[in-house]
C-alpha cells in the first residue's frame, strides 16, 4: 500500500508524499513489530506457531489504524474523527496484544523439556 501511494503521490499532487511515507514506515513497521512479537512469544512459550483469530484481529486493528490515519490526511472535513479512530485502533491493537500474549509470557513454557 505504501509503495502504491508513493507512486500515486509522484503522479498526482492530491496525495502528499508524507502519506506514502507514513504508510511505509508506521504501517509496515508496526505490523512487522507485532508479527515478530506474536511469533516470538508463541515460539518461546512452546506453543504452536499458528495465528489465532485474536492474533488476526490484532493485525487488522493496526492496519485499520494506519488506514484511518492515512485517510485523515486526505479528508479535511473528517480528519479529526479519523485521527481519533486511528488512535483508538492503534491503542486497541497493542492492548489486545498485551491481554492475549502477556499471560503467555508470565507463565512457564508448555513443553518445559525443550
Amino acid at each position: 500500500m505504501g509503495l502504491a501511494l508513493l507512486a500515486v503521490s509522484m503522479l498526482a499532487p492530491t496525495v502528499p508524499p508524507s502519506v506514502a511515507l507514513y504508510a511505509l514506515t508506521a504501517g509496515a513497521m508496526a505490523t512487522m513489530i507485532l508479527a515478530i512479537m506474536t511469533r516470538a512469544t508463541l515460539g518461546h512459550t512452546g506453543r504452536p506457531l499458528t495465528a489465532s483469530h485474536a492474533t488476526a484481529a490484532i493485525y487488522m486493528l493496526v492496519t485499520a489504524a494506519v488506514a484511518a490515519r492515512l485517510a485523515s490526511r486526505l479528508a479535511d472535513d473528517a480528519s479529526s474523527l479519523l485521527l481519533h479512530a486511528s488512535a483508538a485502533a492503534w491503542i486497541a491493537a497493542f492492548a489486545f496484544f498485551e491481554l492475549i500474549y502477556g499471560p503467555m509470557l508470565l507463565r512457564q513454557r508448555i513443553d518445559p523439556s525443550a
